[in-house]
Order: structure tokens, then sequence, then C-alpha cells
């Protein structure tokens, strides 16, 4: 687990959300890269490749409590989410079961 900035939080958590297929795509890079500084995305980058799924999940969790104090906060990262989902085109099952997954985490 890592103590996260609010930044960082929100790097990670859109990360999840490209990964959720297991496939980040360069249409996902290019969604989060438009809301993240590059310096950012690398390092969150490189610590969200090397946590398993259980790290990554409680890393998300146990930031959350920081970052996420209210319902707009939780919808504005929620429809960042939403953005990334919908990068490449494609919305499926399994991106789907994650979105719903973190809206309950969140």
């Amino acid at each position: 687990m890592r103590n996260l900035t609010k930044e960082e939080f929100r790097t990670y958590c859109l990360l999840y959300a490209a990964d959720a297929d297991f496939n980040i795509t360069k249409q996902e890079i290019i969604a989060i890269g438009a809301k993240i500084a590059p310096e950012d995305f690398i390092r969150v980058y490189n610590w969200f490749e090397a946590d398993n799924d259980m790290d990554r999940i409680e890393t998300i969790q146990s930031n959350k409590m920081q970052y996420i104090n209210n319902d707009d906060e939780k919808n504005a990262l929620l429809n960042e989410l939403k953005e990334v989902f919908f990068a490449d085109g494609v919305f499926d099952s399994v991106e789907r079961s994650v979105f719903l997954m973190l809206k309950k985490l969140l």
C-alpha cells in the first residue's frame, strides 16, 4: 500500500480504470495524459505496474478517505474514470464490472 498525494491518487485510479481489461490502450494513455503532468504519470505508472491487483485495491481504498470527502468529489472522479473507460471506444462487461466496483469502493 502506498500513501499518495491527491494528484497521485487520481492518477492511480485512472490507471486502474485503463487497466480494467488488462490492456492499457494508447487512447487511454492519451486520455489520462491530458489530465496529468507527464512526470506524475510516469512515476505513478511505474508504481502501478509494480503492484499486484490486491495492492492496487488496497492503495485506492486506503487513500480514498483523504481525498474523497463528499459526493461531489466522488462524482468528479467517477466522471473522469468514465472518460478513460470510453477513451478506446469500448466499454465491455469487464470494464463495467470494474467501474461498479470502483463506484462502491470510492
